[in-house]
């Protein structure tokens, strides 16, 4: 039975520090893995209160109805939330699908589809390269290899949905090419295999400078500072905070500068690169249960009224363990994937 068309109502003042830990913790996921965070807070109210109106957001938020509107709409058209006129109002109602996302807004399905456009894309493009093999044998091997990299990343998400599907993996050490102190220079095009990259990549990400200098590491491998101003076209500033950001620093290693030489950046993995920054987030949702239990006990211990909220906190914990249990598969293809590519000397 579909619940009524009614405007719910907004938590209590006394219960607020409560509704901003909840949005704090899905907000902290989405910063994680580079989300949009204006979308991510609509995404947290949403899946605290289920269903809300514009003008419950915006109050909720602080954000312009402008804004809201735009997320609603791209929510709408992946089909996770759903609208509805409340009876005897103009107001429209939106309303979570909770079966289509968990902890961030872009639906599983979703994103295994636009991997798979992906994966035809890039064995599209090493049938190309195979055709180009005996003109430039290095730089094709290179880039088959670095495309290797994307295939393996997407055989791991892909295990999640095809559990019984037996999954396989791909060479993709390229040092066996070009050494990592040595940049490639393509001197064929690579426009298109770029452009469906950041397409796929940068849909929901909420940094494009960020999102563009991480897909020429993806398919250079190896650069200096003045090669990534080079074929970004971004500024000195914009290159080097990129380069400082922390979270970067957690993938992008530099070898030592040489002798009147510039400091090289290498990003050695583009699977292991990515799938370690959603297994860390993932981590970072399994040990958010005993805060979660605390804010049950102490709800639990109120006498103010507090059901809508104990409720939806048994709630997320419930959602945790299910999720823990639903990602064993991905985290098991995951070490499958690193011993494969340890025995290879990739790491």
């Amino acid at each position: 039975m579909s619940k009524p068309m009614k405007q719910v109502k907004l938590l209590s003042r006394r219960l607020k520090k409560f509704e901003r830990e909840l949005v704090t913790f899905y907000n902290t996921i989405g910063r994680m893995i580079d989300l949009n965070p204006r979308r991510t807070e609509i995404f947290a109210y949403l899946k605290i209160y289920d269903a809300l109106t514009q003008a419950q957001l915006k109050q909720l938020t602080g954000f312009s109805l402008g804004t809201i509107s735009a997320t609603l709409q791209l929510f709408l058209q992946t089909n996770i939330v759903s609208r509805e006129m409340i009876p005897g109002t103009h107001k429209n109602l939106y309303r979570l699908k909770p079966r289509k996302v968990s902890f961030i807004y872009t639906p599983l399905e979703l994103l295994i589809e636009d991997l798979e456009k992906l994966e035809s894309t890039i064995i599209d493009k090493q049938i190309q390269l195979q055709e180009m093999e005996s003109k430039y044998p290095t730089e094709t091997q290179f880039l088959h290899l670095r495309l290797n990299s994307f295939r393996n990343y997407i055989n791991v998400q892909r295990s999640q949905t095809s559990k019984k599907q037996k999954y396989s993996f791909f060479q993709e050490d390229t040092s066996v090419v070009i050494p990592f102190n040595k940049m490639i220079a393509y001197p064929f095009d690579i426009d298109d295999i770029e452009e469906v990259i950041r397409d796929i990549f940068g849909y929901y990400q909420f940094d494009p400078i960020r999102n563009q200098l991480l897909n020429i590491l993806y398919l250079y491998r190896s650069v200096d500072q003045q090669t990534l101003m080079d074929l970004s076209g971004f500024s000195r500033s914009s290159v080097s905070r990129f380069l400082r950001n922390p979270i970067n620093r957690e993938y992008i290693q530099t070898l030592p500068r040489g002798y009147r030489s510039p400091r090289i950046y290498y990003l050695e993995s583009i699977s292991l690169s990515i799938l370690g920054s959603y297994l860390a987030t993932d981590d970072f949702i399994y040990s958010s249960v005993s805060r979660l239990q605390e804010i049950l006990s102490t709800l639990q211990s109120d006498r103010g009224g507090t059901s809508f909220l104990i409720e939806k906190t048994e709630g997320i914990i419930e959602e945790i363990e299910t999720f823990k249990k639903r990602t064993r598969v991905t985290r098991k293809a995951y070490k499958d994937l690193s011993e494969f590519l340890d025995r290879q000397g990739v790491s």
